[in-house]
């Protein structure tokens, strides 16, 4: 597991060196907002509003508070700990960033309205961090349930949510690039410290095949 948090979190630091000693990035970042505004077909803009609401701020809470009240009320107090930390911790690095970074956001045509700085993406770090956390969850109080699937499907609405905010034009590429692997790197700090069911079984089998 810290491999792979390792991993995500080299990655973001690139990108944020990248978008800002890189001319040729960001060059490569307008070129797709550009694309993104002029020539993306319908029901690919049409499915980007749709989606890119998945990670709005009243959303997210909403949805975050629920799960936490349910696992508290079922005395899941260490789930509803780990989905609070992940909730909570990802809106102060996300939001702390943009303010260190201060990067402009995209001069296009916007779908919809959006403020603030736009390295990293907040809606996907959101997503990324969010999603996987309750797929975690989910794993961890269903054991039946296949956690490939449970992750996989996490995983694929975080992807579309971070290229919904590139076609509604209110994000670079490598904001939403970045915002997933912030996320996903917290989510899985955090699944780590709060040791969460299904890593430790994950981490167990595998031990247990290489002995």
């Amino acid at each position: 597991m810290l491999p792979l948090i390792a991993a995500a979190l080299l990655f973001f630091a690139t990108l944020t060196t990248l978008v800002e000693l890189s001319p040729r990035v960001r060059a490569w970042d307008e070129s797709i907002a550009q694309w993104a505004a002029d020539d993306a077909s319908p029901w690919a803009t049409d499915l980007a509003r749709w989606a890119t609401h998945l990670a709005d701020t009243n959303v997210y809470v909403a949805l975050t508070t629920v799960v936490i009240v349910a696992l508290l009320v079922a005395r899941r107090s260490r789930l509803a700990g780990f989905v609070a930390s992940v909730a909570i911790g990802q809106w102060i690095l996300s939001n702390s960033i943009k303010h260190l970074v201060g990067r402009g956001r995209p001069q296009v045509y916007r779908l919809i309205a959006a403020a603030g700085s736009s390295f990293p993406s907040g809606h996907a770090t959101a997503a990324a961090s969010l999603y996987l956390a309750l797929a975690l969850v989910a794993a961890a109080l269903w054991p039946r349930l296949s956690q490939v699937a449970l992750i996989a499907a996490a995983i694929a609405i975080a992807i579309v949510v971070a290229a919904s905010r590139v076609l509604v034009g209110v994000h670079w590429t490598t904001d939403v690039l970045a915002g997933l692997a912030l996320g996903w790197a917290w989510c899985l700090l955090l699944a780590w410290v709060f040791r969460m069911p299904v890593l430790i079984t994950a981490s167990t089998e595998t031990a247990m095949v290489q002995k």
